[in-house]
């Protein structure tokens, strides 16, 4: 579990600590240290997507707290670690080192005087509490990138896979299948002259062809991008969505063609995330087979709720359709993708994806982390 998926657990974290340096700090200064606190644990909450402007404003309450009050608080002193792991996480390896420098000077800084004390035993203790803090941030960061590259790397190889096993099925199951289709076809015009025979084996030459049409749809279907966007084997090229509204508007035209009744629903007029065009393909294709697996196994004329709304940075992308049998099986209701395939795209772009039942209605979630929207 990375930094970033535990923004509340960290929160809550800072507070604990806050109570607890307002606790230590003295009785007239406690309640100003206890505002102090909460400030920084917003500031330190809202570093996962600002960090280097989160940065500054912490050295700035922390330098003003000094100046004003003439004591260091102890809230700044305890969260100055926290905050340094999570700007860690988010920054350059060069910029934590340069911020754990800064922390550590104004951690010596003396009110009274206004003067760096360089006692060693406790600039010690404080370097060696920030540098743990600095190396536990980066450390996971490091870690998060060799997963997404990992994810990344998986998703090629599928790709890869998918066309190698698209070209045997076509070389060598159809071939075959096309040459005994041929001499099933030969002998029923050999023994036309017994009319029960020459029947049955035209009803095996009629089973050939409906499996050689299956197998050429699966190879449809794989010889398509692992992203969701159909290559030149397709039999209908559709516009590639700019913006997550178009994403939006163009499963909500599929959904109806497909004889399902969408609801789009879009917290706040204002609201249009935007996304680079690498994640926007990943999203994209998350939602389109969702859509297609909603039409799959949801009865005809359904509802199925396509949600999308923001929350503390993120933004959150629900599916929702009702509990049926599969009223579909046609290679047209499916992309090739599939809830694995779903899981590894949404791990490229740092997001979450969840599935499960909810009451009688199946629902699907795709949260968006603040580091997958583009910046504005």
């Amino acid at each position: 579990m990375t930094l970033q998926r535990t923004a509340a657990l960290i929160a809550i974290i800072c507070l604990a600590l806050t109570l607890f340096a307002a606790f230590l700090t003295p009785t007239k200064h406690q309640l100003s240290a206890a505002i102090v606190g909460v400030i920084l644990t917003a500031i330190t909450t809202a570093a996962y997507r600002y960090p280097k402007t989160m940065a500054v404003g912490f050295l700035a309450i922390w330098i003003i707290a000094i100046l004003t009050v003439g004591i260091p608080y102890a809230s700044s002193v305890f969260l100055a670690p926290v905050f340094l792991a999570v700007f860690a996480f988010r920054s350059t390896k060069w910029q934590s080192i340069l911020l754990c420098a800064v922390f550590w000077l104004v951690g010596l800084v003396d009110p009274g005087t206004l003067r760096l004390v360089l006692d060693p035993t406790p600039a010690l203790v404080w370097g060696i509490f920030l540098v743990i803090s600095t190396f536990i941030g980066s450390s996971l960061a490091h870690s998060a990138r060799r997963y997404k590259t990992a994810m990344v790397e998986w998703n090629n190889d599928v790709k890869r896979r998918q066309s190698d096993l698209a070209e045997t099925l076509h070389n060598s199951v159809i071939s075959s299948l096309t040459v005994n289709t041929m001499q099933l076809e030969a002998l029923s015009l050999e023994y036309a002259s017994t009319p029960e025979l020459s029947r049955r084996l035209d009803e095996l030459s009629d089973a050939m062809r409906s499996s050689m049409s299956e197998i050429r749809a699966l190879t449809k279907v794989l010889r398509s991008n692992i992203d969701g966007i159909n290559d030149e084997l397709s039999f209908k090229q559709e516009p590639h969505p700019t913006n997550f509204a178009q994403v939006l508007a163009w499963e909500e035209g599929q959904l109806s063609k497909l004889n399902r009744t969408p609801i789009i629903k879009v917290s706040g007029e204002d609201f249009c995330p935007q996304f680079s065009p690498s994640v926007l393909d990943s999203v994209e294709a998350i939602t389109r087979e969702a859509c297609l697996n909603a039409v799959k196994y949801s009865p005809p004329g359904a509802e199925i709720t396509v949600s999308a709304q923001p929350h503390l940075g993120w933004t959150i992308l629900t599916i929702r359709n009702p509990i049926a049998k599969p009223t579909s099986t046609t290679p047209e209701t499916s992309s090739g993708i599939g809830i694995n395939s779903m899981t590894r795209l949404a791990a490229t772009i740092d997001a979450r994806l969840e599935a499960g039942r909810v009451d009688d209605h199946w629902e699907l979630t795709l949260a968006l982390p603040p580091s997958a929207h583009k910046q504005r």
